[in-house]
């Protein structure tokens, strides 16, 4: 983590092109493989149906989505609000990013690159009392956040 890091999110990019065929898990699918982030998408303020393509939502939406704008270029260095930002802009969705077990929204000050790494986990759990992620998980009896989020399934 760090100035390192950081500086390889500038070249660690993905094209991210919204086609109005493409059903809303599908853009979800790719968006996780790409940053390791779960992407929500709404229809108005409800979660849109995954099974909808967005020229499906458009179809249903008030607000117009504009299918003509240019490809979304979206870098792992860009921040959470940038990134809701440009999606608001030029297609007219609203969008959330959540972490990749999709139990809270990263904050917007956060980029996707730090989100990736859980950088902004580490702050939260410091901001908790621990000395970080690792003791956290120890404290709730996991070794990693697969086994905190299975165990806290049960």
């Amino acid at each position: 983590m760090g100035i390192f890091s950081n500086f390889f999110d500038r070249f660690k990019s993905s094209d991210f092109d919204i086609e109005p065929n493409q059903k809303v898990k599908t853009v979800q699918a790719d968006f996780k493989n790409n940053f390791g982030l779960t992407l929500r998408v709404y229809k108005g303020k409800m979660f849109a149906d995954p099974e909808s393509t967005f020229a499906q939502l458009n179809k249903r939406t008030s607000k117009a989505v504009n299918w003509n704008a240019d490809d979304l270029k979206i870098r792992a260095n860009m921040t959470i609000k940038q990134v809701e930002d440009l999606v608001s802009d030029q297609f007219g969705l609203t969008i959330q990013v959540a972490n990749e077990y999709d139990t809270y929204c990263v904050g917007n000050h956060y980029t996707l690159g730090q989100a990736s790494r859980k950088e902004d986990l580490e702050d939260w759990c410091k901001k908790e009392g621990f000395k970080g992620s690792e003791d956290y998980l120890k404290s709730h009896g996991a070794k990693d956040w697969d086994e905190y989020y299975a165990n806290r399934k049960k």
